[in-house]
């Protein structure tokens, strides 16, 4: 994909003192980086991340289809015995 870009928030970033590139310290905010309509865009983490991040990107003109996730957490179905 020569075209991909990758931007990756950390709570906590590196402690050390060079700034690696795509990495950004606190929770995401969507609204600080540039996005394009005619991309795929793709969510792992927490489904309360994800939830308030897809929201935010349809909020910001991205088409809800365009958006692809994975759920990273408990197997909620596995815990309703």
């Amino acid at each position: 994909m020569p075209d991909a870009s990758l931007i990756t928030w950390y709570v906590e970033p590196t402690k050390s003192t060079q700034t690696i590139d795509g990495e950004l310290a606190g929770f995401i905010d969507v609204s600080t980086i540039e996005l394009t309509t005619d991309a795929e865009y793709y969510l792992c983490g927490p489904l309360v991340f994800m939830q308030s991040v897809r929201s935010a990107l349809i909020a910001r003109g991205i088409p809800a289809k365009d958006i692809q996730y994975e759920v990273f957490g408990p197997d909620l179905w596995l815990a309703d015995f």
